[in-house]
């Protein structure tokens, strides 16, 4: 399994997704970076979280956490592929975010 750790403090990561044209980046953790800052006056500002910074705030990326990704990930190397069609749908509850998703993944 790749265990891909995503360094914020590293440009050439900030650059890339702002040029890679994704719509959304999941990740199989908690809050897609790790973060040390525990204040809520900071993290309402994102100073600690500049991939949140970059993704929501700026180029309106969507962020999806503790997603379970072991099975896609073991179809796509057992068949040499890299890409696929996200569709994920979130629940319909108006003036609310966070919400839970039926994601699906067509290969």
């Amino acid at each position: 399994m790749l265990i891909l750790l995503l360094d914020e403090s590293d440009a050439r990561l900030l650059k890339w997704i702002e040029e890679s044209g994704i719509s959304v980046l999941i990740a199989d953790n908690f809050a897609v970076e790790a973060f040390q800052e525990t204040s809520k006056e900071n993290l309402s500002r994102f100073p600690g979280l500049p991939i949140h910074r970059r993704c929501l705030v700026e180029l309106g990326i969507h962020l999806g956490e503790l997603w379970h990704l072991t099975h896609l990930n073991n179809w796509l190397k057992t068949h040499g592929r890299s890409r696929f069609l996200l569709t994920a749908p979130p629940l319909r509850l108006p003036g609310s975010f966070g919400s839970p998703m039926t994601s699906v993944a067509t290969v």
